[in-house]
């Protein structure tokens, strides 16, 4: 790996882990689905287990744990995103940044040398 991009990977896992307490950790899938989420604003959560291949109970936990509440452990989320029920289908949730969820998206950005004012989420590769 060039040691520029090591860096800049290790710089991102650095920021990660100050959001992070003993009682809201941010699993790398769970990061997955971040940047998932980050790249698509609005997108569905049946979307992102398409993308990411991660099973439908894990994008849940995922989701939870970005959120308001963490899923299985009594603690609070990242308060990364909201999430909505989809209109067009109602067993469906459908995902967005909150600004703290913004902030990190564009440090990210940032740290990985891409333009900040495209974040709109389209760094993440793979995700349309």
């Amino acid at each position: 790996m060039p040691k520029a991009l090591f860096s800049r990977m290790s710089a991102v896992m650095n920021e990660v882990r100050q959001l992070q307490d003993e009682k809201a950790l941010m699993s790398v899938q769970t990061f997955e689905v971040f940047l998932v989420i980050a790249s698509k604003e609005g997108i569905a959560s049946s979307e992102i287990r398409k993308i990411t291949g991660i099973p439908q109970p894990s994008v849940s936990r995922a989701l939870g744990d970005l959120g308001e509440k963490a899923v299985r452990r009594d603690a609070e989320g990242l308060k990364l995103i909201k999430t909505e029920r989809d209109p067009s289908d109602l067993r469906n949730v459908v995902c967005f940044l909150t600004p703290k969820g913004k902030l990190l998206a564009a440090r990210i950005a940032q740290l990985m040398g891409i333009d900040d004012t495209k974040v709109d989420g389209s760094f993440v590769s793979g995700a349309q």
